[in-house]
């Protein structure tokens, strides 16, 4: 598909797609709200004394503290203690407890040094409390040799907002770009062919990091709506800078291809040379999209193997002339073979060449009058466009009046 039927499907696709991806985050961020909501209601669960300083005890369900805001305790058995891993911090354990109704719970435990040698002692002849709020485990109460320590969980204070945060976070900018990118498809499509536009690539770029800023971010943002506001400011930042050095290295970018296009010149095939390349063709120039390129004097061919490989066996000859149309960077409505491509550079240097595509159309042959596209690097086209020269037929002289007369 080509043209505006190309764009108004891409652009419906990428719409779609950021309604879900928007949907998505919304309802992460309405999930990391409540698991916020629920983060910041754990002060709660401390005593504190008449000047509202902490006093270390804890508000523990019973007849005094009732429900929602307490803690649930359950004396559990001490079954097992294994050490799973080892920390410069300390020790990873995986506690074994044995329930009542012989039901019974696995939790790991990230431990300091200095509660080591009690967590091991705990494992032959110790005791163990827990103590739940909201389905899950804060702290874990150990006993052993007249000794008592109390242990936090991963879920203490809470934090379970920052995954969904951090998730919402992402989808959001992700859908915002493929929404921008899907509408400037739709309405202004037709402005620019090429397979990465600055119209969509700048905004892009802006809504997906400012998207991973949010996540990174999420972990500040746990207690004030201070910090919430100064993360904002950070990550509008941040949109800011990536967009003005997406729109800098669009513009670099279009430059270098625009002055690489006004000084490419056909270079003739003297002697044999490969490299990395990509034809796209109906018919007989399908079978050709297999293979590297080959220049000389022979003309244009594609060889099996790699760049280095030398011989004629499997050669395959271009079926026909073509004739030279334009040459131009790849346009969104190329084949995904030769848009995505990147081709290395011949000399063995480790980066890759800009790629460019030679528009050609068939001159006689089984398919004359075809598209066929052939992509190459920017140092290696020349000689492309030179056997392209070599190849096509001259057109026909025009008859005198002596011959028109005979």
């Amino acid at each position: 598909m080509r043209g505006r039927g190309h764009d108004v499907l891409w652009g419906t696709v990428r719409v779609v797609l950021a309604v879900v991806l928007l949907g998505v985050a919304w309802q992460a961020a309405r999930t990391a709200e409540r698991a916020r909501s629920a983060d910041l209601d754990f002060p709660r669960l401390a005593i504190h004394d008449a000047q509202g300083r902490d006093t270390g005890g804890l508000k523990v369900c019973g007849d005094r503290y009732p429900e929602p805001f307490c803690l649930r305790a359950e004396h559990v058995a001490v079954d097992e203690v294994l050490l799973k891993l080892r920390k410069k911090s300390g020790a990873r354990y995986q506690f074994e407890f044995g329930r009542s109704g012989g039901r019974t719970l696995a939790l790991e435990l990230d431990v300091g040094y200095a509660d080591r040698d009690l967590v091991e002692a705990v494992g032959r002849r110790g005791k163990a409390t827990l103590y739940w709020w909201r389905d899950s485990v804060r702290l874990l109460e150990v006993s052993a040799g007249g000794e008592r320590r109390m242990l936090r969980t991963a879920h203490y204070p809470g934090r379970e907002f920052v995954f969904p945060a951090a998730s919402g976070s992402v989808l959001a900018g992700l859908g915002a770009a493929f929404l921008w990118s899907g509408l400037w498809r739709l309405v202004r499509g037709g402005v620019s062919r090429l397979n990465w536009p600055w119209q969509t690539t700048v905004p892009g770029t802006a809504f997906t990091l400012a998207g991973l800023g949010g996540a990174c971010s999420a972990v500040f943002a746990a207690h004030s709506p201070w910090t919430m506001a100064w993360t904002a400011g950070v990550v509008g930042a941040v949109s800011a800078v990536s967009a003005v050095g997406a729109a800098c290295w669009a513009y670099r970018t279009a430059r270098r291809r625009k002055l690489l296009l006004e000084r490419m010149a056909p270079v003739a095939p003297v002697a044999e040379r490969r490299f990395g390349g990509t034809v796209c063709g109906p018919g007989p120039w399908e079978a050709l999209s297999m293979g590297v390129l080959r220049t000389g004097p022979q003309g244009l061919a594609v060889a099996p193997g790699s760049v280095a490989d030398t011989g004629s066996f499997g050669v395959r000859p271009f079926p026909g002339a073509l004739r030279l149309v334009r040459v131009r960077p790849p346009h969104r409505d190329d084949p995904l073979r030769l848009r995505f491509v990147r081709y290395g550079r011949t000399d063995g240097a480790e980066d890759t060449q800009m790629t460019l595509v030679a528009e050609c159309e068939a001159v006689g042959g089984p398919v004359s009058g075809a598209r066929v596209l052939i992509g190459a690097g920017g140092e290696d086209l020349p000689y492309v466009l030179g056997a392209l020269s070599a190849a096509t037929p001259s057109p026909l002289p025009e008859p005198s009046a002596a011959g028109r007369d005979s």
